[in-house]
Protein backbone atom coordinates (compact mmCIF):
# COMPACT_ATOMS: atom_id res chain seq x y z
CA UNK A 1 0.00 0.00 0.00
CA UNK A 2 1.61 3.26 -0.87
CA UNK A 3 1.25 6.23 1.64
CA UNK A 4 -1.21 8.54 0.16
CA UNK A 5 -2.03 10.94 3.07
CA UNK A 6 -1.89 11.68 6.97
CA UNK A 7 -5.36 11.41 7.60
CA UNK A 8 -8.74 11.54 6.47
CA UNK A 9 -8.79 15.35 6.02
CA UNK A 10 -5.45 15.62 4.26
CA UNK A 11 -5.19 18.31 1.96
CA UNK A 12 -3.05 20.30 -0.45
CA UNK A 13 -2.80 23.60 -0.68
CA UNK A 14 -3.32 24.87 -4.20
CA UNK A 15 -0.09 27.04 -5.67
CA UNK A 16 1.04 27.76 -9.09
CA UNK A 17 2.72 24.75 -11.17
CA UNK A 18 6.67 25.70 -11.26
CA UNK A 19 8.96 23.72 -13.17
CA UNK A 20 9.32 21.26 -10.47
CA UNK A 21 5.97 20.18 -10.14
CA UNK A 22 5.42 19.68 -14.16
CA UNK A 23 8.09 17.37 -14.15
CA UNK A 24 7.11 15.38 -11.48
CA UNK A 25 3.79 15.54 -14.03
CA UNK A 26 5.15 14.60 -16.64
CA UNK A 27 7.26 11.61 -14.84
CA UNK A 28 4.13 10.12 -13.77
CA UNK A 29 1.60 10.43 -16.64
CA UNK A 30 0.50 6.99 -17.76
CA UNK A 31 1.15 6.70 -21.92
CA UNK A 32 -0.94 4.14 -23.98
CA UNK A 33 1.57 4.19 -27.14
CA UNK A 34 4.87 4.09 -28.33
CA UNK A 35 4.35 7.71 -30.00
CA UNK A 36 2.86 8.88 -26.33
CA UNK A 37 5.70 7.55 -24.57
CA UNK A 38 8.08 9.61 -26.66
CA UNK A 39 6.26 12.76 -26.46
CA UNK A 40 6.50 12.62 -22.72
CA UNK A 41 10.39 12.29 -23.24
CA UNK A 42 10.24 15.10 -25.53
CA UNK A 43 8.19 17.41 -23.16
CA UNK A 44 10.17 15.93 -19.98
CA UNK A 45 13.79 17.41 -21.90
CA UNK A 46 12.36 20.82 -22.58
CA UNK A 47 11.68 21.01 -18.83
CA UNK A 48 14.99 19.87 -17.68
CA UNK A 49 16.30 22.35 -20.48
CA UNK A 50 14.09 25.29 -19.02
CA UNK A 51 15.06 24.31 -15.53
CA UNK A 52 18.43 25.13 -17.03
CA UNK A 53 17.72 28.11 -17.60
CA UNK A 54 15.80 29.56 -14.83
CA UNK A 55 18.32 28.64 -12.81
CA UNK A 56 21.78 29.93 -14.56
CA UNK A 57 21.13 33.87 -13.83
CA UNK A 58 20.34 33.02 -9.83
CA UNK A 59 23.54 30.98 -9.28
CA UNK A 60 25.67 33.62 -10.88
CA UNK A 61 24.06 36.15 -7.84
CA UNK A 62 24.33 33.45 -5.24
CA UNK A 63 28.55 32.30 -5.98
CA UNK A 64 28.89 36.79 -5.92
CA UNK A 65 27.24 36.82 -3.18
CA UNK A 66 28.45 33.76 -1.55
CA UNK A 67 32.51 35.24 -2.78
CA UNK A 68 31.71 38.18 -0.71
CA UNK A 69 30.09 37.42 2.30
CA UNK A 70 33.55 35.13 3.43
CA UNK A 71 35.35 38.11 2.50
CA UNK A 72 33.31 39.75 4.90
CA UNK A 73 33.75 37.04 7.54
CA UNK A 74 37.76 37.05 6.84
CA UNK A 75 37.72 40.61 7.74
CA UNK A 76 35.77 39.91 10.89
CA UNK A 77 32.46 40.43 10.34
CA UNK A 78 31.10 37.98 13.67
CA UNK A 79 27.98 37.19 12.29
CA UNK A 80 26.86 33.74 10.89
CA UNK A 81 28.03 32.92 7.26
CA UNK A 82 24.58 32.61 6.54
CA UNK A 83 23.50 35.49 7.94
CA UNK A 84 25.78 37.81 5.57
CA UNK A 85 24.90 36.05 2.55
CA UNK A 86 21.51 36.82 2.92
CA UNK A 87 22.69 40.35 3.35
CA UNK A 88 24.82 39.95 0.09
CA UNK A 89 22.67 38.92 -2.16
CA UNK A 90 19.62 41.22 -1.63
CA UNK A 91 22.33 43.82 -2.33
CA UNK A 92 22.48 42.66 -6.05
CA UNK A 93 20.62 42.75 -9.03
CA UNK A 94 18.69 39.77 -9.35
CA UNK A 95 18.35 38.77 -5.91
CA UNK A 96 15.67 40.22 -4.71
CA UNK A 97 13.77 36.70 -4.52
CA UNK A 98 16.30 34.57 -3.21
CA UNK A 99 15.97 33.53 0.36
CA UNK A 100 19.28 32.06 2.70
CA UNK A 101 17.61 28.72 4.54
CA UNK A 102 18.80 27.11 7.15
CA UNK A 103 18.50 23.25 5.81
CA UNK A 104 21.02 20.31 7.34
CA UNK A 105 24.60 20.30 7.74
CA UNK A 106 25.95 19.06 4.38
CA UNK A 107 26.40 20.59 0.92
CA UNK A 108 27.13 24.30 1.94
CA UNK A 109 24.98 26.96 2.00
CA UNK A 110 21.61 26.76 0.96
CA UNK A 111 19.61 29.13 -0.92
CA UNK A 112 15.95 29.24 -1.77
CA UNK A 113 14.15 31.03 -4.96
CA UNK A 114 10.43 31.07 -3.74
CA UNK A 115 9.16 32.87 -7.36
CA UNK A 116 10.51 29.84 -9.34
CA UNK A 117 10.56 26.98 -7.25
CA UNK A 118 14.27 26.61 -7.19
CA UNK A 119 16.59 25.42 -4.47
CA UNK A 120 20.64 26.18 -4.35
CA UNK A 121 23.54 24.75 -3.11
CA UNK A 122 26.99 25.84 -3.08
CA UNK A 123 29.40 23.18 -3.27
CA UNK A 124 31.48 24.25 -0.24
CA UNK A 125 32.83 22.91 2.72
CA UNK A 126 31.63 25.17 5.12
CA UNK A 127 31.47 22.60 8.11
CA UNK A 128 34.54 20.26 7.86
CA UNK A 129 33.00 17.37 6.24
CA UNK A 130 35.44 17.05 3.79
CA UNK A 131 38.79 18.99 5.58
CA UNK A 132 37.88 22.43 4.49
CA UNK A 133 38.36 20.57 0.84
CA UNK A 134 36.75 21.79 -1.64
CA UNK A 135 37.59 19.35 -4.06
CA UNK A 136 35.92 16.80 -2.80
CA UNK A 137 32.85 19.23 -2.10
CA UNK A 138 33.14 19.47 -6.00
CA UNK A 139 32.79 15.60 -6.45
CA UNK A 140 29.95 15.18 -3.74
CA UNK A 141 28.17 17.55 -5.95
CA UNK A 142 29.03 15.95 -9.64
CA UNK A 143 28.25 12.66 -8.03
CA UNK A 144 24.63 14.21 -7.28
CA UNK A 145 24.23 15.68 -10.62
CA UNK A 146 25.13 12.13 -12.40
CA UNK A 147 22.50 10.05 -10.42
CA UNK A 148 19.92 12.84 -10.30
CA UNK A 149 20.32 13.07 -14.26
CA UNK A 150 20.58 9.17 -14.86
CA UNK A 151 17.22 8.93 -12.48
CA UNK A 152 15.39 11.22 -14.48
CA UNK A 153 16.72 9.29 -17.82
CA UNK A 154 15.96 5.99 -16.61
CA UNK A 155 12.29 5.03 -17.08
CA UNK A 156 12.63 2.19 -14.44
CA UNK A 157 12.88 4.92 -11.38
CA UNK A 158 9.64 6.12 -12.08
CA UNK A 159 7.98 5.31 -8.95
CA UNK A 160 10.14 8.12 -7.46
CA UNK A 161 10.36 11.65 -7.77
CA UNK A 162 13.86 13.19 -8.04
CA UNK A 163 14.18 16.76 -8.09
CA UNK A 164 15.41 18.48 -11.40
CA UNK A 165 18.73 19.36 -11.07
CA UNK A 166 21.35 21.34 -12.69
CA UNK A 167 24.95 22.55 -12.30
CA UNK A 168 26.72 26.09 -13.24
CA UNK A 169 30.34 26.87 -12.20
CA UNK A 170 31.01 30.70 -12.04
CA UNK A 171 34.03 32.33 -11.76
CA UNK A 172 34.34 35.41 -9.23
CA UNK A 173 36.74 38.29 -10.77
CA UNK A 174 38.58 40.60 -8.94
CA UNK A 175 38.53 44.14 -10.12
CA UNK A 176 41.12 44.05 -13.01
CA UNK A 177 39.24 40.82 -14.40
CA UNK A 178 41.67 38.50 -12.70
CA UNK A 179 39.83 35.04 -12.08
CA UNK A 180 39.70 34.85 -8.09
CA UNK A 181 38.02 31.48 -7.49
CA UNK A 182 35.06 29.22 -9.19
CA UNK A 183 32.07 28.15 -7.46
CA UNK A 184 29.69 25.26 -8.45
CA UNK A 185 26.69 25.84 -7.76
CA UNK A 186 23.84 23.07 -7.79
CA UNK A 187 20.45 23.95 -8.62
CA UNK A 188 17.04 21.70 -7.81
CA UNK A 189 13.81 21.69 -8.18
CA UNK A 190 12.26 22.21 -4.83
CA UNK A 191 9.62 19.47 -3.05
CA UNK A 192 7.73 20.12 0.41
CA UNK A 193 9.96 18.04 2.36
CA UNK A 194 11.07 18.36 5.73
CA UNK A 195 11.35 16.71 9.52
CA UNK A 196 7.74 15.58 9.25
CA UNK A 197 8.05 13.80 5.71
CA UNK A 198 11.18 11.88 5.88
CA UNK A 199 10.40 8.19 6.46
CA UNK A 200 13.24 6.26 5.59
CA UNK A 201 17.23 7.21 6.19
CA UNK A 202 18.78 9.86 8.27
CA UNK A 203 18.43 13.63 8.21
CA UNK A 204 20.71 14.30 10.85
CA UNK A 205 23.89 12.38 9.74
CA UNK A 206 23.45 9.20 11.50
CA UNK A 207 22.27 10.25 14.65
CA UNK A 208 19.12 8.99 14.28
CA UNK A 209 17.76 6.87 11.38
CA UNK A 210 13.99 6.35 10.49
CA UNK A 211 12.30 3.04 8.50
CA UNK A 212 9.14 2.28 7.45
CA UNK A 213 8.23 -1.04 6.03
CA UNK A 214 6.00 0.59 3.81
CA UNK A 215 8.64 1.91 1.53
CA UNK A 216 11.42 -1.13 1.54
CA UNK A 217 9.69 -2.27 -1.83
CA UNK A 218 11.10 1.33 -3.36
CA UNK A 219 14.19 1.06 -1.73
CA UNK A 220 14.60 -2.63 -2.40
CA UNK A 221 13.89 -1.82 -6.51
CA UNK A 222 16.38 0.80 -6.27
CA UNK A 223 19.15 -0.32 -4.42
CA UNK A 224 19.00 -3.78 -6.55
CA UNK A 225 19.08 -1.36 -9.94
CA UNK A 226 22.40 -0.36 -8.68
CA UNK A 227 23.35 -3.58 -6.92
CA UNK A 228 24.08 -1.77 -3.48
CA UNK A 229 24.98 -4.13 -0.63
CA UNK A 230 22.40 -3.34 2.59
CA UNK A 231 23.80 -0.68 4.54
CA UNK A 232 25.60 -2.05 7.83
CA UNK A 233 25.38 1.79 9.64
CA UNK A 234 23.23 1.96 12.77
CA UNK A 235 22.48 5.44 14.35
CA UNK A 236 25.09 6.63 16.87
CA UNK A 237 22.35 7.24 19.17
CA UNK A 238 20.85 3.81 18.70
CA UNK A 239 17.38 5.48 18.52
CA UNK A 240 15.10 4.65 15.32
CA UNK A 241 12.32 6.31 14.45
CA UNK A 242 9.60 3.67 13.05
CA UNK A 243 6.88 4.73 10.10
CA UNK A 244 3.55 2.77 10.07
CA UNK A 245 0.41 3.65 7.85
CA UNK A 246 -2.62 1.82 8.54
CA UNK A 247 -5.35 1.33 5.37
CA UNK A 248 -8.87 3.18 6.47
CA UNK A 249 -11.96 2.48 3.63
CA UNK A 250 -14.24 4.97 3.79
CA UNK A 251 -17.95 4.49 2.43
CA UNK A 252 -18.89 4.73 -1.52
CA UNK A 253 -18.83 8.13 -2.47
CA UNK A 254 -20.84 8.52 -6.09
CA UNK A 255 -20.43 11.75 -5.78
CA UNK A 256 -16.60 12.01 -5.34
CA UNK A 257 -16.46 10.09 -8.33
CA UNK A 258 -16.50 12.52 -11.93
CA UNK A 259 -19.11 12.27 -14.05
CA UNK A 260 -17.41 11.12 -17.54
CA UNK A 261 -20.33 10.48 -19.69
CA UNK A 262 -22.63 6.91 -20.23
CA UNK A 263 -20.15 4.93 -21.76
CA UNK A 264 -17.87 5.12 -18.28
CA UNK A 265 -20.84 4.78 -16.05
CA UNK A 266 -22.21 1.46 -18.28
CA UNK A 267 -18.28 0.32 -17.71
CA UNK A 268 -18.98 0.59 -14.14
CA UNK A 269 -21.76 -1.33 -14.16
CA UNK A 270 -20.48 -4.31 -15.86
CA UNK A 271 -18.10 -4.72 -13.10
CA UNK A 272 -20.42 -4.48 -10.09
CA UNK A 273 -19.48 -0.64 -9.31
CA UNK A 274 -22.61 1.09 -10.63
CA UNK A 275 -22.83 4.68 -9.15
CA UNK A 276 -26.49 3.98 -7.80
CA UNK A 277 -25.35 0.63 -6.26
CA UNK A 278 -25.28 0.47 -2.35
CA UNK A 279 -21.91 -1.71 -2.60
CA UNK A 280 -19.61 -3.43 -5.21
CA UNK A 281 -20.88 -7.01 -6.75
CA UNK A 282 -20.08 -8.90 -9.17
CA UNK A 283 -16.45 -9.13 -10.66
CA UNK A 284 -15.42 -6.04 -8.53
CA UNK A 285 -16.40 -7.96 -5.40
CA UNK A 286 -14.60 -10.50 -6.36
CA UNK A 287 -11.33 -9.37 -7.06
CA UNK A 288 -11.59 -7.14 -3.67
CA UNK A 289 -12.41 -10.42 -1.32
CA UNK A 290 -9.96 -12.70 -3.24
CA UNK A 291 -6.97 -10.40 -2.66
CA UNK A 292 -8.08 -7.85 0.04
CA UNK A 293 -7.83 -4.54 -2.02
CA UNK A 294 -10.69 -2.00 -2.35
CA UNK A 295 -11.03 -1.76 -6.07
CA UNK A 296 -14.60 -0.46 -6.50
CA UNK A 297 -13.38 3.31 -8.21
CA UNK A 298 -16.61 5.07 -5.71
CA UNK A 299 -15.20 3.79 -2.43
CA UNK A 300 -12.45 6.41 -0.99
CA UNK A 301 -9.54 4.66 0.87
CA UNK A 302 -6.72 6.82 2.53
CA UNK A 303 -4.05 5.87 4.78
CA UNK A 304 -3.64 7.45 8.43
CA UNK A 305 0.73 7.57 9.49
CA UNK A 306 1.52 6.67 13.12
CA UNK A 307 5.12 6.67 14.09
CA UNK A 308 6.89 4.79 17.37
CA UNK A 309 10.54 5.78 18.63
CA UNK A 310 12.51 2.17 19.17
CA UNK A 311 15.94 1.67 20.75
CA UNK A 312 16.73 -0.92 17.74
CA UNK A 313 15.12 -2.01 14.42
CA UNK A 314 14.46 -5.32 15.34
CA UNK A 315 15.87 -7.38 12.13
CA UNK A 316 15.06 -4.59 9.80
CA UNK A 317 17.38 -4.33 6.72
CA UNK A 318 18.41 -0.91 5.54
CA UNK A 319 18.85 -1.46 1.57
CA UNK A 320 19.92 2.09 0.87
CA UNK A 321 23.25 4.60 2.37
CA UNK A 322 22.07 5.58 5.95
CA UNK A 323 22.01 9.37 4.68
CA UNK A 324 20.04 9.01 1.37
CA UNK A 325 16.75 9.90 2.01
CA UNK A 326 13.20 8.87 1.49
CA UNK A 327 10.42 11.64 1.73
CA UNK A 328 6.67 10.54 1.74
CA UNK A 329 3.93 13.78 0.12
CA UNK A 330 0.68 13.66 2.13
CA UNK A 331 -0.64 13.48 -2.03
CA UNK A 332 0.93 9.84 -2.50
CA UNK A 333 4.63 11.22 -4.20
CA UNK A 334 7.71 9.30 -2.79
CA UNK A 335 10.98 11.58 -3.15
CA UNK A 336 14.48 10.36 -3.45
CA UNK A 337 17.11 12.90 -1.82
CA UNK A 338 21.17 13.14 -1.20
CA UNK A 339 21.65 10.96 -4.23
CA UNK A 340 25.18 11.35 -4.52
CA UNK A 341 25.97 8.43 -1.83
CA UNK A 342 23.96 5.99 -4.67
CA UNK A 343 27.44 6.32 -6.67
CA UNK A 344 30.35 5.04 -5.55
CA UNK A 345 32.23 7.43 -3.31
CA UNK A 346 35.72 8.66 -4.24
CA UNK A 347 38.01 7.72 -2.11
CA UNK A 348 39.05 10.77 0.74
CA UNK A 349 42.54 9.42 1.50
CA UNK A 350 45.10 6.61 0.78
CA UNK A 351 45.49 7.28 -2.86
CA UNK A 352 48.67 8.77 -4.57
CA UNK A 353 47.90 11.92 -6.38
CA UNK A 354 46.99 11.13 -9.79
CA UNK A 355 45.79 7.80 -8.70
CA UNK A 356 42.87 5.50 -8.21
CA UNK A 357 41.59 2.69 -6.22
CA UNK A 358 40.52 -1.04 -7.23
CA UNK A 359 38.51 -3.32 -5.56
CA UNK A 360 39.50 -7.11 -6.19
CA UNK A 361 38.82 -10.30 -4.83
CA UNK A 362 39.80 -14.39 -5.49
CA UNK A 363 36.68 -16.89 -5.02
CA UNK A 364 39.63 -20.28 -5.04
CA UNK A 365 41.67 -19.64 -2.14
CA UNK A 366 43.71 -22.25 -1.13
CA UNK A 367 46.17 -23.65 -4.43
CA UNK A 368 49.58 -23.56 -4.24
CA UNK A 369 51.16 -20.17 -5.01
CA UNK A 370 52.47 -19.79 -8.70
CA UNK A 371 50.49 -23.05 -9.47
CA UNK A 372 48.79 -23.13 -12.84
CA UNK A 373 45.00 -23.74 -13.13
CA UNK A 374 43.50 -25.83 -15.68
CA UNK A 375 42.67 -23.01 -17.90
CA UNK A 376 46.23 -21.67 -17.74
CA UNK A 377 45.46 -18.88 -15.24
CA UNK A 378 47.56 -18.26 -12.34
CA UNK A 379 46.00 -19.60 -9.15
CA UNK A 380 45.67 -17.79 -6.28
CA UNK A 381 48.14 -17.27 -3.40
CA UNK A 382 48.33 -20.12 -0.97
CA UNK A 383 45.09 -19.60 2.34
CA UNK A 384 44.29 -21.38 4.62
CA UNK A 385 40.57 -20.34 4.97
CA UNK A 386 38.05 -21.58 1.99
CA UNK A 387 36.47 -17.41 2.16
CA UNK A 388 36.17 -15.39 -0.52
CA UNK A 389 39.34 -13.04 -0.21
CA UNK A 390 38.93 -9.31 -1.09
CA UNK A 391 41.26 -6.50 -1.30
CA UNK A 392 41.80 -3.04 -1.94
CA UNK A 393 44.42 -1.53 -3.91
CA UNK A 394 46.09 1.54 -5.32
CA UNK A 395 46.23 1.74 -9.02
CA UNK A 396 48.59 4.15 -11.06
CA UNK A 397 47.04 6.70 -13.57
CA UNK A 398 46.76 5.73 -16.85
CA UNK A 399 44.78 5.15 -20.38
CA UNK A 400 45.29 1.49 -19.60
CA UNK A 401 42.22 -0.74 -20.76
CA UNK A 402 40.15 -2.47 -18.16
CA UNK A 403 41.09 -5.85 -18.52
CA UNK A 404 44.63 -4.47 -17.98
CA UNK A 405 44.13 -2.73 -14.91
CA UNK A 406 42.14 -5.45 -13.73
CA UNK A 407 45.12 -7.69 -13.78
CA UNK A 408 47.47 -5.47 -12.34
CA UNK A 409 44.98 -4.86 -9.20
CA UNK A 410 45.24 -8.60 -8.65
CA UNK A 411 48.98 -9.11 -8.77
CA UNK A 412 49.04 -5.45 -6.50
CA UNK A 413 46.77 -7.57 -4.19
CA UNK A 414 49.00 -10.47 -4.25
CA UNK A 415 45.90 -12.78 -5.15
CA UNK A 416 47.59 -13.00 -8.80
CA UNK A 417 50.97 -14.93 -9.09
CA UNK A 418 52.83 -16.09 -12.43
CA UNK A 419 53.31 -14.97 -15.80
CA UNK A 420 49.64 -15.75 -17.00
CA UNK A 421 46.53 -13.60 -16.76
CA UNK A 422 42.67 -14.33 -16.83
CA UNK A 423 40.93 -13.95 -18.96
CA UNK A 424 38.43 -11.08 -17.83
CA UNK A 425 34.85 -10.08 -19.37
CA UNK A 426 32.35 -7.34 -18.24
CA UNK A 427 29.41 -8.15 -15.96
CA UNK A 428 26.30 -6.00 -17.05
CA UNK A 429 25.30 -3.85 -13.97
CA UNK A 430 21.91 -2.83 -15.94
CA UNK A 431 20.51 0.92 -16.27
CA UNK A 432 20.16 1.92 -13.37
CA UNK A 433 23.87 1.48 -12.69
CA UNK A 434 25.35 2.77 -15.67
CA UNK A 435 26.37 6.34 -13.87
CA UNK A 436 28.25 5.20 -11.10
CA UNK A 437 31.59 5.33 -13.07
CA UNK A 438 32.42 1.77 -11.92
CA UNK A 439 33.67 -1.19 -14.16
CA UNK A 440 32.91 -4.54 -12.58
CA UNK A 441 35.06 -7.90 -14.11
CA UNK A 442 35.36 -11.37 -13.43
CA UNK A 443 37.80 -13.37 -14.63
CA UNK A 444 36.10 -16.54 -17.09
CA UNK A 445 36.61 -19.07 -14.87
CA UNK A 446 34.56 -17.02 -12.17
CA UNK A 447 37.46 -17.39 -9.79
CA UNK A 448 38.67 -13.57 -9.47
CA UNK A 449 36.71 -10.49 -9.91
CA UNK A 450 37.00 -6.79 -9.63
CA UNK A 451 35.76 -3.23 -9.51
CA UNK A 452 37.47 -0.56 -10.90
CA UNK A 453 36.89 3.20 -12.42
CA UNK A 454 35.27 2.83 -15.89
CA UNK A 455 37.08 4.27 -19.21
CA UNK A 456 34.22 7.20 -18.67
CA UNK A 457 34.81 8.11 -15.14
CA UNK A 458 39.07 7.85 -14.87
Amino acid sequence: MQPRAEGPAAAVAAHPETVGDKASRLRNKATLTAHDHQERLEELAGVRRAFQRITEGAADAIAWAFHDAKQRKRCGDDRPLQAITQECVGRLRGGESLQVVDAGIAGGVKVADPSTGAFFKIAEDTVGIYKGSSVMADKAAKHELAMLTHLHEADAARLLTVPLASCVDVTVRDAAGRPERVYRVQGFSRHAVGGRTLRVGSGDGGVTAHVCAELDGVAEELAAGLHLAPSLMTPRSGDFTRHEYRRVRGNRNPDGFPRLGPATDALLESVGAGRHAAKSSGVCAQVEAEHDVVLDPLRPVHAEHSKSQQRRSRGHIQRLPFDVELHALPWGEVVLLDTHRLCIPDVTGGAAAGGQVAVVWATTPGAPAGAEGESGRAAVAASSSSSPVLRVVELPEGGSADAALATLAAREAGLLTGAAAPVWSAVELGPLAACCGVAVLQSSDGAFGGVLASGAGR
